[in-house]
């Protein structure tokens, strides 16, 4: 850098994603675990992927061509999306919620009251997912009928 520090990887956000990027392996093991030191359970167990220096120079863009997608591909976006808030989900159910009381789910869902604000929450959580302004957004497109089955209030759905 300008300042003379040695800069030995890049971190960025692409798309919902947190992208580290580094020239060696033993680079980006150090960079993975600063960045999940530093974000702990912020982010998941990273997706790697390894190129070599003729694949990197064979997607540089010819003058005056496109350039080439660093995107990652909208399926493994969705999935990884989801894989975290079922993980995410499935601890909250474990933990007080405001919206319940202070009370977690499992705990709410004992009463009769309980049930009504259990499904008032998940409708909530339904209702802020579905105003995700981009609808081919991967959390647009999360469900969280698990969630009723799993609490036992589907028929408080409406």
């Amino acid at each position: 850098m300008d300042n003379g520090w040695r800069v030995l990887g890049n971190v960025e956000l692409k798309g919902g994603f947190l992208c580290l990027s580094a020239n060696s392996s033993a680079r980006a093991e150090k960079g993975t675990a600063l960045v999940q030191r530093a974000l702990g359970d912020l982010v998941r167990t990273p997706l790697t992927e390894i190129r070599t220096i003729q694949q990197m120079m064979a997607e540089r863009p010819a003058k005056g061509g496109r350039k080439p997608s660093s995107e990652i591909p909208p399926e493994l976006a969705e999935q990884a999306i989801h894989e975290y808030l079922d993980q995410h989900y499935r601890e909250t159910l474990d933990r007080p919620v405001g919206m319940l009381g202070g009370k977690t789910p499992r705990q709410a869902v004992k009463t009769k009251t309980g049930r009504k604000k259990v499904a008032e929450w998940l409708k909530y959580l339904e209702n802020q997912t579905a105003r995700q302004p981009d609808r081919a957004h991967p959390m647009a497109a999360y469900s969280f009928e698990w969630m009723w089955r799993e609490l036992d209030v589907r028929d408080l759905r409406r």
